[in-house]
Formats: C-alpha cells, structure tokens, sequence
C-alpha cells in the first residue's frame, strides 16, 4: 500500500472476510505489505448468505444456555439410568418405552387402531387415538431412512427437539430482557420436576421447539413462520393448539395497530426467517 494513502477493509459476508475500498495489487495485498505478512485473506463460501452468517452468530451466543441445559438433562438421564439399573431394567427402554412412549412406539410400527381395555374394568378403555400423529410419523420416517430401531428413534428426535427448543426457549429471553434472563429460562426449563421427559420418547420437546421458535417469529412479526411452526406444535399435543391461538391473537393485534397507524399490513419478504432454515412473509 502507498504511503498517505487511507484504505479501509470492511467484511463482507458472503464474498469474502475483507473488502477494500480501493484496488489491491498483486504485491500489496491484505497477506503481505512489503513482503511482511498481515492480515490472513480468507475466502468465505459463495453459498453462505447474510441469513446463515446471522444465525451462526445467533448459535454462538446461545452456547452457554445450551450447555447448562444439557448438563441438567445428562444429569438427569444419569439418574435415570441408576434407577432403571437397580430395578433390573434397561436404561433405553425404560426412556423409550415407558407410558406414552409405548404407545407412540405402537402407532409407529402399527399405526392406528388400537383400543386397549383398562386393568380396572369399570367399561374404561385406552384409545391410540388419544395421541396426535406428528410424533409417530417422524419416528417411522427417521426409522425407515435410518433403520436404528423406532425406540432409538423416538429418542434421537426427542433430545433434538429439546435442544433446539432450548434454544428457542433462550431466544425469546434473550430478545425481550437480555442474555441472562435467556440464560435464567433455559436452565429453569431443564430443572422443572417434569423435564425428565424431555429425554424421554414423549411429544413434549418436539411440541416445547415449535412453540418456542413460534413465539419468536410472531415478536419479530415473521408472521408466516410463526403459523407455520404454530400449526406443527398442533400436531404434535392437544395444548399445542393454544400456541395457534396466540399467534393469532398477536397477529390481529399487530394488523389492528398497524391499520390504525395508516400503515401496509402485508409485505413479503424473500429469504429472511425468523428460525433457521426458514422464509417467511413479515411486517415490520
């Protein structure tokens, strides 16, 4: 680089780490001024967009929160592989098969149709109908791409689910009061008397993940995504569709206020989600 001359790098995601404001000759470059080198040039990947560069930034910031959850929750697992150990029983199917999760176990091998007559009599039955069919589904279709058994399946798309709607749970958090109110919720979240199923093959931190990222999208006004994730949350659990009625409620209100405003009450907006790997249509 000349001497006086100012030159300014800025980063650019998506093109590379560092763009000039000027023209960078083959000598003096961001690697070398003089022959010493400098800065290290390192091209970024043509397909990562602004949208994946902000959500890994989103992921790194909500790290801490995800360790402490899993930490709360491999503690309990340990627990829980203790107990089943001193009573004579595997550990995995006492995770995935206990109580509803044999019943979703059924519905994903046999599907539905199964009518089971209570222990007690009295003319009470147990009907598979009770259980929404989300869950089953993405058992038997994990199960049938990766044949790793529908127990062992039911329980890798449960404690994925639990991270994410860790996640989820930080983020909302984090966005209203801060990263350490994120950070409060999401270790509360794991340390709940009922969050030993969310390690077990039950629907509630499949349901817990949409709900959480639905609530997010509709305080961000990414309307589409939040019906979208909403509506999935109803399939998984009858209380998932209180998580409609919420953005509903919230998105009438939002329209209400923006109409009273004089201001547009729709515009789509191409290739920006409110969760990963989502588009949506918003106002802002």
């Amino acid at each position: 680089m000349k001497s006086g001359s100012s030159h300014r790098w800025n980063p650019v995601p998506g093109h590379s780490l560092w763009q000039g404001d000027e023209e960078v000759g083959t000598e003096d470059g961001p690697q070398t001024v003089s022959g010493r080198p400098t800065r290290q040039f390192v091209p970024a990947s043509p397909a990562a967009s602004p949208e994946v560069w902000r959500w890994r930034g989103e992921l790194k910031r909500a790290l801490p929160a995800l360790w402490l959850f899993a930490a709360a929750r491999l503690t309990g697992v340990v627990m829980v592989t203790a107990w089943s150990l001193h009573l004579g029983r595997h550990p995995r199917n006492v995770l995935g098969l206990e109580w509803d999760g044999g019943w979703y176990w059924h519905i994903a091998r046999y599907g539905y149709g199964t009518i089971v007559a209570a222990k007690s009599g009295h003319g009470v039955i147990y009907n598979d109908l009770a259980f929404f069919p989300l869950f089953p589904g993405l058992i038997h279709g994990l199960n049938t791409v990766l044949p790793i058994g529908p127990v062992n399946a039911a329980l890798v798309i449960s404690w994925t689910a639990a991270a994410v709607a860790a996640w989820g749970v930080y983020a909302v958090g984090e966005l209203l009061h801060g990263r350490r109110v994120g950070l409060a919720l999401a270790a509360l979240w794991a340390l709940l008397p009922h969050a030993v199923v969310l390690t077990m093959a039950y629907t509630e931190s499949l349901m817990t993940a949409f709900a959480a990222w639905a609530l997010y999208a509709a305080l961000t006004h990414r309307w589409l995504t939040a019906g979208t994730l909403a509506a999935l949350a109803g399939l998984c659990r009858p209380n998932g569709f209180t998580v409609a009625a919420a953005v509903v409620t919230a998105a009438a209100a939002h329209l209400w206020q923006r109409r009273r405003d004089g201001r547009p009450t729709w515009r789509p907006s191409g290739g920006s989600g409110t969760s990963p790997g989502w588009g949506c249509a918003h106002t802002t």
